[in-house]
């Protein structure tokens, strides 16, 4: 098949964009003015900013799907997550349309759910807003797809991830890291609670399985990890492999909650990012119970990296390996 997909440059879309290679697709990748080229062999290159539709114009032609990976992640300011999940995302739809292709793949979050604790989470769970920006505009950016989809101008499958992490992530272990080496850590709850990550690679193979299958046309699936450890765990192996002990000392949510809020107030004065933010103390702090039973029942998909494995070679790379680039 000949794929476009948005986000190619990203960490997310990094990985997809070379297992769809991998498996013998073409693959055309969206990049942003100016950005190094996508070193992939046998993926095309364009240029293009979802949040600038005059840009997409007939990028899309004669490709057989579009996989939408681009996406405004995790802590943002309110306008930024508008323009390129909810407006980025119309963009998009409406380009695949116009370019008459009809198969979308949507990545979306399992923050949809508005990080519900303790309560299992299907796919079938309602969608509520918290006043979160990522999580409120992915709710907006599904019913998108979702109003498209239902006047029969996209086979649409919506993807809902667990936070994605691996090499080349930019974000979560990075900054977990960093608060470990400066003795800044603490943590959230008593630790029990379970790690809710995703492998990207398990992330990637997941999306190349619902290309090929045309049950998957109308469908939203959850993808999370039910092996993975809780956060004690996972700090011993991170003690072990920075060769740094891990404070002892518990921060409750409520009050982690409290410095994330007041951590963000500061951080729009000071113009610097908030080392604690309330999407990360939802993240970490809770225990969730996000069920991706549909994708094992009906697809056969079952995660293949286990977390504490992954999270090790992930710390390694972060000495030893650039960044992957594009």
């Amino acid at each position: 098949m000949r794929i476009f997909v948005t986000g190619a440059s990203g960490f997310i879309g990094r990985t997809v964009t070379r297992t769809l290679v991998e498996h013998g697709h073409d693959v055309t990748a969206l990049l942003l003015p100016g950005e190094p080229k996508n070193t992939v062999q046998g993926t095309a290159i364009v240029r293009g900013d979802v949040t600038r539709p005059f840009t997409l114009k007939d990028k899309m032609k004669t490709h057989d799907a579009v996989i939408h990976l681009a996406g405004a992640v995790g802590y943002q300011k309110w306008k930024t997550c508008i323009e390129v999940n909810i407006n980025g995302t119309r963009d998009v739809v409406l380009e695949a349309i116009r370019c008459g292709v009809s198969r979308f793949i949507h990545m979306s979050s399992i923050s949809v759910y508005g990080r519900v604790p303790h309560v299992p989470i299907g796919e079938d769970f309602p969608l509520k807003k918290i006043g979160d920006p990522y999580g409120d505009t992915k709710i907006d950016a599904e019913n998108v797809v979702r109003k498209f989809a239902r006047k029969g101008k996209l086979d649409l499958t919506i993807v809902r991830p667990n936070a994605v992490y691996g090499i080349g992530d930019e974000k979560f272990l990075p900054t977990l890291v960093r608060n470990l080496e400066r003795g800044g850590f603490r943590m959230i709850g008593d630790g029990t609670q379970t790690v809710e990550l995703v492998h990207v690679e398990d992330v990637a193979r997941f999306i190349v399985m619902v290309l090929a299958d045309k049950n998957t046309y109308g469908q939203v699936y959850n993808i999370a990890n039910p092996a993975n450890p809780s956060w004690n765990e996972l700090l011993k192996l991170l003690s072990s492999e920075l060769n740094i002990p891990v404070s002892e000392k518990h921060l409750s949510f409520r009050t982690a909650y409290l410095l994330g809020c007041i951590m963000e107030l500061v951080s729009k004065i000071s113009k610097k990012p908030p080392r604690l933010t309330r999407y990360s103390v939802r993240l970490v702090g809770q225990h969730y119970n996000y069920l991706a039973d549909k994708a094992r029942v009906e697809l056969g998909y079952t995660p293949q990296i286990e977390l504490l494995e992954g999270v090790r070679e992930a710390v390694r790379s972060l000495q030893t390996s650039a960044p992957a680039s594009f």
